[in-house]
């Protein structure tokens, strides 16, 4: 096989290429062209941990609090639905109350459709429900004192027929105004 001639200079020469060594001005000069090495700056990890540490924390006290507070409203569920068993009235009470709510749920659905343009309707309802919710549960809390008094069950029933009312009278002014819009041509305005 032939060998090309650079291949045979460099054999020949190999030991004078081995023994040569640069002068040590070069490796200075080379090194004062190369770009400067980029630092990076140090992330200190402790700020992120604590940070972490106190999410972590928060989310451990919502969950046993969560927990704490089912566990305590299981019991009192249990205690309660011993005095019902052992009253027909507080039966009949706690029916009506699944049938209210559900009412009631299904009617704020509805209008919270009708709505969406109005949330301030939403809002003032929340409110005064609420109102009407601190309400029924001083009279719950009556209705434990005074041995299920006929009054305070029906002051109860009555809050839920008056929340149910609202919602349906709410409804149909919404339901109005919609279908008063729909009917109207397009340039007129109603007064």
């Amino acid at each position: 096989m032939k060998e090309d001639k650079l291949e045979q200079f460099v054999r020949k020469n190999a030991e004078d290429f081995n023994s040569l060594e640069p002068p040590v001005m070069a490796w200075e000069a080379i090194e004062k062209e190369l770009p400067a090495p980029k630092q990076t700056p140090v992330r200190k990890l402790w700020p992120y941990a604590w940070k972490a540490a106190a999410a972590i924390l928060i989310f451990a006290s919502a969950w046993l609090l969560n927990d704490y507070v089912d566990h305590y409203k299981s019991e009192g569920s249990h205690l309660s639905k011993v005095e019902t068993a052992s009253n027909p009235q507080l039966t009949e009470l706690s029916d009506a109350e699944a049938y209210y709510t559900t009412k009631i749920s299904n009617k704020q659905a509805e209008l919270a459709v009708y709505a969406r343009q109005h949330p301030e309707i939403i809002e003032d309802l929340k409110k005064e429900f609420m109102e009407m919710d601190k309400n029924k549960a001083e009279l719950k809390k009556d209705l434990s004192e005074s041995n299920a008094d006929e009054k305070v069950i029906e002051a109860i029933m009555l809050s839920y027929r008056v929340k149910l009312e609202i919602l349906d009278q709410m409804l149909t002014e919404l339901r109005k105004s919609k279908e008063g819009n729909t009917t109207q041509k397009p340039g007129e305005t109603n007064l």
